[in-house]
């Protein structure tokens, strides 16, 4: 009894709120054809509007539901929250349904009101990421097909006003299918690519937005460019670990189109990425990419390709050439260093230079203070010169708890590095210096010690 009272006075507001209308008001929407056939009709529609918008502000979902079918069915045409708010209901019906049936049933519905939102209010990008992600939420891998499809059109549609999730989703879904086999590796390449333009589109639009200064705008944005930050780095791990982007499947698909696209900067910049991602920086379609790409548009990624080019050649100095330029051209402060703990470690392992290694580590360190793999690089230089560091052995051998220093700190840096970082030191700290030939040079545990020769560098003894 007390439901039927409370229910009744909604009705009794919405009736009231409904003859506090003013008379230009009624004119309006009595004129209105979107609202019905006749008056009658569109006094109706105004009703069923009104009464299903006051339960759906109480979040009583399932009395709004009522009412928000008699405006679906009747005046579908009269707003584009019809749609807005009966999504919103559907979705938190089906959050509570418990019958699986009926949830399945639930969710057909769901998507057909995005089909009929597009009848009316047109939209199709925006209303198929919508749409996709959904269908995803509730089914997953059964309907990657699907979503594969809508996400992809939305992307194309939507390019840079895509919004932050779509675009993993869509990665996604397509990964599903590859890994069902139901399609093969060079749509998931394709996927690939489409994410990465949009992305690109899509940063560049946010960017735009936060530089305008818009002061309600700019926060939006903001959040916005984070999150897209999180679909890259989603979109890259899918890609990278579907199995898809194998050397013979990328070069398969590229090198048909090389002539046709050689002059092509944005084409090569492509290929060559996806190249280098695959690991197949010996290929001959790498090779000529990276050149042609050079020879365009002389840039930081372009020399870097080549670095890497020639150090698969074997010809070093070349290499190393080429990775002073592409770190001297690079402003992204993570790519040069980057570059620099990979020009290292050719030193490191071709060169033997070992002072040379720690400084070009320095100089990744100074772009980005989290790299440590430009740590381990340090630590690896310092093992591998121990024997020539100062005359006894001893002092060989102090220079593993310099190496040791260095691998520690690479883990507490950067946490991908820790596995790498624990494999040195369980390698290097069973060459520390004995404790009775530590004693007789006057070192005691915890003692400070500067290990000398070009190290030249403070380190605390432990046996």
């Amino acid at each position: 009894m007390k439901t039927f009272a409370w229910k009744f006075g909604i009705l009794a507001m919405s009736v009231l709120m409904m003859a506090n209308t003013t008379n230009a008001q009624q004119k309006k929407y009595l004129s209105d054809p979107k609202y019905g056939a006749d008056s009658a009709a569109r006094e109706e529609c105004m009703m069923s509007i009104s009464l299903y918008g006051e339960f759906y502000k109480q979040k009583n979902y399932k009395d709004a539901l009522i009412n928000w079918r008699k405006v679906f069915q009747n005046c579908p045409a009269a707003s584009k929250n019809t749609f807005i708010r009966g999504a919103s209901i559907y979705k938190n019906i089906i959050k509570t349904e418990k019958d699986a049936a009926t949830k399945e049933k639930l969710i057909d519905t769901l998507m057909m009101i995005y089909d009929q939102r597009i009848v009316y209010f047109k939209q199709e990008g925006a209303v198929l990421a919508s749409k996709g992600v959904d269908l995803y939420t509730y089914r997953g891998k059964d309907a990657a097909g699907e979503v594969y499809e809508m996400l992809k059109k939305s992307c194309e549609l939507e390019k840079g006003e895509t919004g932050a999730g779509v675009i993993t989703v869509m990665m996604q879904s397509v990964v599903d299918q590859f890994k069902a086999e139901e399609v093969d590796g060079s749509e998931v390449i394709a996927a690939y690519e489409l994410a990465m333009s949009t992305l690109d589109l899509a940063i560049a639009a946010n960017k735009a937005i936060v530089a305008g200064g818009d002061a309600k705008k700019v926060p939006t944005a903001q959040k916005e460019l984070e999150n897209l930050d999180l679909d890259l780095k989603n979109v890259e791990a899918l890609f990278s670990e579907s199995g898809a982007a194998t050397c013979d499947a990328l070069i398969a698909i590229f090198e048909a189109k090389y002539d046709a696209n050689k002059d092509d900067v944005e084409w090569l910049k492509k290929v060559t990425k996806l190249l280098d991602k695959a690991d197949c920086n010996s290929s001959a379609l790498f090779a000529k990419s990276s050149e042609a790409l050079y020879a365009l548009e002389p840039s930081a990624v372009a020399a870097r390709n080549l670095a890497k080019l020639f150090y698969n050649k074997k010809e070093i100095s070349k290499s190393l050439e080429y990775y002073s330029k592409a770190c001297e051209s690079q402003d992204d402060p993570d790519l040069k260093s980057q570059y620099y703990v990979e020009s290292a470690y050719i030193v490191l392992s071709e060169v033997k230079n070992y002072p040379r290694v720690r400084e070009l580590a320095y100089n990744a360190l100074k772009a980005n203070p989290s790299n440590g793999k430009a740590y381990i690089a340090i630590g690896l230089a310092y093992a591998s010169d121990a024997q020539n560091i100062g005359g006894e052995k001893v002092e060989h051998d102090a220079a593993y708890w310099a190496a040791v220093d260095k691998f520690m700190k690479a883990k507490q840096v950067d946490s991908s590095c820790e596995d790498e970082a624990n494999k040195q030191i369980n390698i290097y700290k069973k060459y520390f210096p004995n404790k009775e030939d530590a004693f007789m040079f006057g070192i005691q545990e915890g003692a400070s010690v500067t290990v000398g020769g070009w190290i030249n560098e403070k380190t605390t003894a432990r046996f």
